[in-house]
């Protein structure tokens, strides 16, 4: 045989060949490998998706991609599941990330072990981030600084946390971080130098403009309003500074530097009373029971006519043995200002404290009905916690105050979600869906979104039900909110 004739009889089998190699090949190229579900899994978790992201990242393999094992790990803290975020984290770390990925998994596990109880372990994590060898890994070594300063001011080491704000402040930060470092220094120098408490807010204000880095948003804190509230104390009349800035504190929960503010206010101004007043508080609550009781006993002696002072005794009475001084106490501002709904709420806490339910949704009873009109809602959402809180007498009790708060707050997304609670434990699941939207469209939370999903579980809209409790898991992922929608999703009927 000829080589021309065998070249002709192999063509087609060639040609055959090829094109059942091409074919191989391209399904090759269209199967999606690890990446192109890492790729998917983070668009999930950048869009807030978690609870979808979860399983996404679960479904790859991290052994050969140790890039999922990080957001893996990262999602595990977001979520507040610390001993598996640590576990998935330290694991990614061992298994070989880049640079930058590495400084985040640091980040990230320095944010677990102080969610999990190991403070100093988790500042030791945060400083391995100021060793980094490039820039796209030291972008990550400003808010590993942020992160210390938050753990000190938390734990009321302020030089620390003054330090590590001032450092973080000097390296490279994303927005939203700038403005939180640049806020948090002006708090911790707002009580000795004001101008300089200013000049540091103004300061951060250009970086306000950089780049966010989304990977890190999850674990930047959304409480703000703090804020407007220092900058308004920040622009006070020297007069009433002192005072402004106490009370923030102390609202704030930093109640040794409360006191401190609180002392420099002179007794014999006008704002001495209230100022001697809260800091006796405030030294009750950082901790000093003892002191501060005897401060709030003291102010009493003084001035037995001080209807603040005796109710601040009375509530910190209320939390020890003391009942029956809280109940003087009562008593004593009850013939002060007899007409006063606040002492039905006095009576009520006491009677809560006691665990004498009955007596207490009587007395918040009392205190709606004695309150004026602009009082009423607030008053009533009250004696609505009050009820969900204990599980006592809810339908009877707690619905009827739970309706009233709404009704006196129609746009208000708390009383709009008490409301719908209520009606759905008492079997109205129609209505604590209508509430649970209201209450979602005016601004609700992962609480308004969890009754609304309950709610349409309950008139089996199962799909949609699904749908509202994921989005209230994504809007709190380390809540008990969370578990609980979660809890339901598992409750629901399995779809085909």
């Amino acid at each position: 045989m000829s080589a021309a004739v065998a070249a002709r009889l192999l063509r087609p089998f060639s040609w055959a060949l090829l094109l059942a190699l091409v074919a191989a090949g391209g399904a090759l190229a269209l199967r999606p490998g690890p990446r192109d579900a890492l790729r998917a899994a983070d668009r999930l978790f950048l869009a807030g998706r978690y609870y979808d992201a979860l399983p996404a990242y679960q479904a790859i393999d991290a052994r050969a991609l140790p890039e999922a094992g990080l957001r893996l790990g990262m999602l595990r803290a977001i979520r507040g599941e610390r001993g598996p975020a640590e576990r998935a984290l330290r694991g990614a770390m061992q298994a070989g990330l880049r640079p930058a990925d590495y400084q985040l998994a640091l980040i990230y596990l320095g944010h677990a072990l102080a969610d999990g109880g190991s403070p100093e372990l988790a500042a030791q994590t945060w400083a391995l981030a100021d060793d980094c060898r490039s820039p796209e890994a030291c972008a990550y070594r400003g808010p590993a600084r942020l992160l210390r300063a938050e753990l000190a001011l938390r734990q009321g080491d302020y030089a620390a946390a003054e330090a590590a704000y001032a450092a973080a402040l000097a390296a490279p930060l994303p927005a939203g971080w700038a403005g939180l470092a640049a806020y948090r220094m002006a708090l911790l120098i707002a009580a000795r130098d004001p101008a300089a408490a200013l000049r540091a807010i103004g300061d951060a204000a250009p970086a306000s403009g950089a780049s966010p880095d989304p990977l890190l948003a999850p674990l930047l804190p959304a409480d703000t309003a703090w804020q407007g509230d220092l900058s308004a104390a920040l622009v006070a009349d020297p007069q009433s500074r002192p005072l402004r800035l106490g009370q923030l504190y102390l609202g704030m929960g930093r109640y040794d530097l409360a006191e401190a503010q609180l002392a420099q206010v002179g007794p014999g101004g006008a704002d001495g009373r209230a100022a001697a007043v809260f800091a006796a508080y405030a030294r009750w609550l950082a901790g000093d029971r003892a002191g501060g009781r005897a401060q709030l006993e003291q102010i009493v002696h003084d001035r037995p006519d001080d209807p603040q002072a005796r109710m601040l005794l009375a509530l910190a009475s209320l939390s020890t043995d003391a009942s029956d001084t809280a109940r003087d106490q009562i008593d004593a501002v009850a013939r002060l200002r007899p007409s006063d709904p606040d002492i039905h709420l006095a009576w009520a806490s006491w009677h809560a404290a006691r665990r004498e339910y009955p007596q207490a949704s009587l007395e918040y009873g009392l205190a709606v009905a004695q309150a004026s009109p602009q009082q009423r809602g607030s008053y009533a959402l009250l004696g609505a916690r009050f009820h969900l809180s204990t599980a006592y007498d809810i339908c009877a009790g707690g619905l009827p105050l739970a309706e009233a708060a709404a009704a006196a707050l129609p746009t208000d997304s708390a009383a709009l979600t008490a409301l719908a609670a209520h009606q759905y434990y008492c079997g109205q699941p129609a209505e604590a869906a209508a509430s649970a939207q209201r209450a979602d469209d005016g601004g609700g939370d992962a609480e308004s979104v969890y009754y609304l999903g309950v709610a349409l579980a309950a008139l089996g809209q199962s799909d949609r039900a699904r749908s509202e409790l994921i989005r209230a898991a994504d809007m709190a992922p380390a809540s008990r909110w969370r578990e609980r929608a979660e809890a339901a999703i598992a409750a629901l009927p399995q779809t085909r």
